[in-house]
């Protein structure tokens, strides 16, 4: 951990290996870029008709940045050790594997599109990209690629290198001026990320070329385009662009900008969290990020004393927020999937066993245990609409028990329109029962009308209107006997599906046709029955024609998982889940079956 000019710790991230390409570095942002970017130099090594050296860039999971990244960037273990601390907190990361001799072609290879050249890319392509993806237009427009090679020149002392990267972000402002709209690389998300990489190259060039381009960014931050108050609710983008508009001040000299950074914070900070301490973002992941972040700017507010009062605040915010982050922490140690989420570590050391509840925020958590990684683990959402990084799953439940996840969500899988990630966030992707008839509507209701918590069983009774009908959903949850019972009633036994989503370990037994009785397992021993009095309507694992049955443990990454669809058969449907575990083995590595 390094402490910057500006006071704030920042971390670095770690080496691995992609498939036979050698070494990848992740490019940790400083203060958190939630897209991550993967820079390696290929082992395609120069030809014997001396090649140029291609740098791949490749998208990682933006879980992997920023303050959340603390966990991977500490197994590092520090800085680059010639870099002085500006330096290192800017660029955050280590030099690429590859050299960029000067006198030679920079080129970078971002798929799916064909390699370029830095200090060579036309000036048609910011206006018509030559990829339509939003994800990887914002890491081509925003230069993430660049700081570790940025390093690797400064270390090997090409200098003529590190000019043409400069001269490219320079041409990029010449060639494609802001055009007031969140067009063009001109959002606000890509143009704090560009920041953070201008940041860096002026730390390692002084090159004051830079400066109008920087100030261009900095503009993007100051207007309507700020993604906060008084435009957007209080989020995570708009915490990072503060921290982009400190750092950018103390470099340029500009105090009203790390003023009117500051004043956003004090004035933002009571309106991040709900009263017991969930974020907004409706999602495990960007809880466990926005507890990080948060926890960055009580740091940065305390190096000003008049900020006092909003730390003392802020802190006992973040406590709370710590301990949700806890209660969204799965037996297994990994965060539980409800929104745009990953299957990453949790933090076991905040984990309690009992009940919580946030009405405002819509989340009931329990578990039996905090120590025993068998323990039964179930989450419920309702409350207010949809946001952030929210999905339709009001109503939905996930449930855990003898060390293995049952009913599970779908996670986040990636940003863009293609179908799954449509899918991923429509209530059919989630554990719900959904009406025949009507239309889904966000302004609908979900609340938790009576709740019973005892130490054999946890009862809830949950309503909402959702569809524009009537809906009770009841949930006992027992853990002594491995079991969970969901009862599902329409108003005026209106007719409705029950959509059940299972962990990928699940592998089917038996299901016929018109099912009322339906058993999966695990290879490990673990046994699930569902029992119902539905009947069976769909059983489907990773289709694609429509999609259905996916996982998505983390970002970019897929798994073909069950889809359960049982119709009713009457005014109400009661489905009960048991699992049972006869294996000796699994007593002893319940991680595996998880």
């Amino acid at each position: 951990m390094v402490i910057g000019r500006s006071g704030r710790s920042t971390t670095y991230p770690s080496f691995r290996s992609i498939s036979s390409r050698g070494h990848v570095i992740k490019l940790l942002a400083a203060g958190a870029a939630f897209t991550g970017l993967l820079l390696a130099g290929t082992a395609d090594v120069a030809s014997a008709q001396n090649a140029p050296i291609v740098h791949e860039a490749t998208f990682g999971t933006d879980l992997d940045t920023g303050p959340a990244a603390a966990p991977t960037a500490a197994r590092f273990g520090g800085h680059v050790a010639w870099l002085d601390a500006d330096a290192n907190e800017d660029c955050a990361t280590q030099p690429s594997d590859q050299a960029v001799p000067d006198g030679e072609p920079i080129v970078v290879s971002m798929s799916p599109a064909p390699p370029f050249t830095v200090g060579e890319i036309p000036a048609s392509v910011w206006r018509t990209p030559i990829v339509a993806d939003p994800a990887w237009r914002l890491h081509f427009e925003a230069f993430m690629y660049l700081p570790p090679l940025a390093v690797r020149a400064v270390e090997d002392g090409s200098l003529g290198s590190l000019a043409t990267m400069v001269d490219q972000v320079i041409a990029f402002h010449v060639q494609n001026p802001d055009p007031a709209v969140a067009k063009y690389g001109w959002d606000e998300g890509t143009a704090q990320r560009r920041l953070a990489v201008e940041n860096c190259l002026y730390d390692l060039s002084h090159d004051v070329r830079l400066v109008p381009g920087m100030t261009a960014d900095v503009d993007v931050q100051l207007g309507y385009r700020y993604y906060g108050p008084p435009m957007h609710p209080v989020h995570n983008h708009g915490v990072m662009a503060n921290e982009r508009l400190i750092r950018t001040g103390e470099i340029l000299d500009r105090p009203e900008w790390v003023t009117v950074a500051r004043d956003r914070f004090q004035r933002e900070a009571p309106l991040a969290f709900s009263a017991k301490g969930t974020s907004w973002e409706q999602s495990s992941s960007y809880h466990q990020f926005n507890v990080a972040l948060w926890t960055s700017v009580a740091d940065e507010l305390d190096r000003d004393p008049q900020y006092a009062s909003t730390v003392a605040a802020l802190r006992t915010t973040t406590a709370k927020a710590t301990a949700v982050e806890g209660w969204l922490t799965e037996p297994d140690g990994d965060l539980v999937q409800i929104g745009d989420s990953d299957r990453s570590a949790g933090d076991v050391e905040a984990v309690r066993g009992g009940s919580f509840r946030d009405d405002e925020a819509g989340y009931a958590i329990g578990r039996w245990s905090a120590t025993n990684r068998r323990t039964t683990y179930y989450t419920i959402r309702y409350g207010p609409s949809r946001r952030a990084h929210g999905h339709q799953d009001r109503g939905g439940v996930t449930w855990s028990t003898l060390g293995t996840r049952v009913l599970a969500g779908p996670g986040r899988y990636v940003y863009g329109t293609s179908a799954k990630a449509k899918w991923r966030t429509t209530a059919v992707a989630h554990n719900v029962a959904i009406p025949m008839s009507g239309t889904y509507r966000e302004s609908g209701r979900a609340t938790i009308a009576a709740a019973t918590i005892q130490s054999g069983g946890h009862a809830y009774r949950l309503v909402e209107n959702l569809y524009g009908v009537a809906h009770t959903r009841t949930l006992n949850v027992a853990d002594s006997t491995h079991r969970l019972v969901v009862r599902d009633a329409y108003a005026g036994g209106v007719a409705f599906r029950q959509y059940w989503h299972l962990a990928p370990a699940w592998r089917l037994v038996s299901a016929p046709a018109n099912a009322t009785v339906l058993v999966f397992q695990t290879r490990f021993g673990q046994r699930l029955t569902i029992t119902t009095t539905g009947r069976l309507s769909g059983l489907v694992r990773g289709a694609n024609r429509p999609i259905a049955g996916w996982s998505f443990p983390a970002y970019g990454k897929e798994d073909p998982a069950y889809q359960i669809s049982l119709r009713s058969a009457g005014p109400s449907v009661t489905t009960t889940f048991t699992v049972s575990d006869s294996s000796s083995w699994a007593l002893t590595h319940p991680r595996a079956i998880a």
